[in-house]
């Protein structure tokens, strides 16, 4: 064989390094590229979903998620949207403690005790204080007179039933343990002729706007003049 047909079998010991050293720079070169373009996306935009900057302070205080706070008080829906409470109302032609207390019940025999007070004499009257007291727990109230006898010891009737004295009664309100009183009247003996009725044994009493009566043992009032009234309960 001619020695130009066996160099040109035989590899060229100085060609092949030669050959390697331009793969490894092409190599270098592509990686380069790919790393400045990787930067060059992490650069330019996020993943989908985690893309644009964090949300300002401003837009995280209007965002309407429940429980953000701005300034203090909580955000939400606007203010033109937001449901408000309603307004208190008041009925038609009332106002604010225009309401009055019930009115008491009418007080019972049940639920008073009767007591006749001294006779208090002056100018030739004598009047004698009848007093009803509330023995019950809660209020109750009388209004005008009382109807007043005199009786004998056998239940009969001295004279004639008291007459009525006085303006026109206002009714009266009695709380738990209070006391009022109507005013019986008579005159002292002389004032108007010598004669008096006879000592009473008992007094009979219908408490104002009552059927049932209350007795008392007592040996006043001695009535004289035929004058016996009773005043409304005050």
């Amino acid at each position: 064989m001619p020695i130009s047909s066996q160099r040109s079998a035989t590899a060229d010991p100085q060609r092949v390094p030669r050959r390697r050293t331009v793969l490894v720079a092409a190599t270098v070169t592509l990686l380069a590229a790919a790393a400045v373009g990787c930067g060059d996306k992490a650069a330019s935009g996020s993943p989908a979903g985690t893309t644009g900057a964090p949300a300002s302070s401003s837009q995280a205080a209007t965002s309407g998620t429940p429980g953000d706070t701005a300034g203090g008080t909580t955000t939400g829906a606007p203010e033109a949207t937001r449901p408000s409470a309603p307004a208190a109302t008041t009925p038609s032609g009332a106002t604010p403690g225009d309401a009055k207390p019930q009115a008491a019940a009418r007080c019972t025999v049940t639920g008073l005790k009767l007591t006749l007070g001294r006779g208090d004499p002056g100018a030739g009257s004598v009047y004698y204080p009848l007093d009803f007291t509330n023995t019950t727990s809660h209020a109750c109230t009388l209004n005008g007179f009382p109807g007043v006898s005199l009786l004998r010891g056998d239940g009969s009737v001295i004279g004639k039933p008291a007459g009525r004295q006085g303006g026109a009664p206002a009714a009266v309100r009695i709380g738990p343990g209070q006391t009022v009183q109507a005013d019986i009247h008579t005159l002292n003996q002389g004032v108007k002729g010598d004669s008096c009725w006879r000592k009473p044994t008992l007094i009979m009493v219908y408490p104002p706007g009552s059927t049932d009566s209350m007795t008392l043992a007592t040996s006043n009032p001695v009535v004289c003049g035929d004058t016996f009234d009773v005043g409304p309960v005050h």
